[in-house]
């Protein structure tokens, strides 16, 4: 069952909505925000989530690191929002990893992002805020919504 209202969110939205100095940081930090608002449906998962933080405490990923206790935070903001769902693998999740990575010969790091979308397959989630379009758009089964 399609749950058509709801779209994941990718973790560079994550990242740059933490990051002010980012040039995404406002379309970013309003997706968030209307997320965590209730404003629109949104949903992260452990992979997004465990992605994020890593990201965001890497000096050699961002500019300004955050420290392992602002990190923290920033989790359980989303962990504990009433507004964001947390989603997890279903039972199907390996069925449809594997069939996407045969399909769309899948390899080296393509594998997380096919990831993401067994898991959003496999919760009946069709669409992603991303700002890496290219990195999803071969995927048939998905929209990948404009940012």
């Amino acid at each position: 069952m399609a749950i058509s209202n709801i779209a994941l969110v990718d973790t560079n939205v994550l990242v740059y909505a933490s990051d002010k100095s980012s040039s995404f940081y406002k379309i970013a930090s309003d997706i968030r925000d209307k997320g965590l608002n209730g404003e629109i449906n949104i949903c992260v998962c452990p992979q997004i989530l465990s992605e994020f933080f890593a990201i965001i405490t890497s000096s050699n990923r961002v500019e300004n690191p955050k420290s392992q206790k602002q990190a923290l935070a920033e989790l359980e903001k989303y962990l504990r929002a009433d507004n964001i769902e947390k989603i997890y693998p279903g039972i199907n999740f390996m069925d449809y990893l594997m069939d996407l990575l045969r399909r769309y010969k899948i390899s080296r790091q393509e594998i997380f992002d096919a990831q993401l979308v067994a898991i959003m397959l496999s919760n009946g989630i069709s669409k992603i805020y991303t700002f890496n379009k290219k990195h999803f758009s071969k995927f048939k089964e998905i929209k990948v919504l404009d940012l």
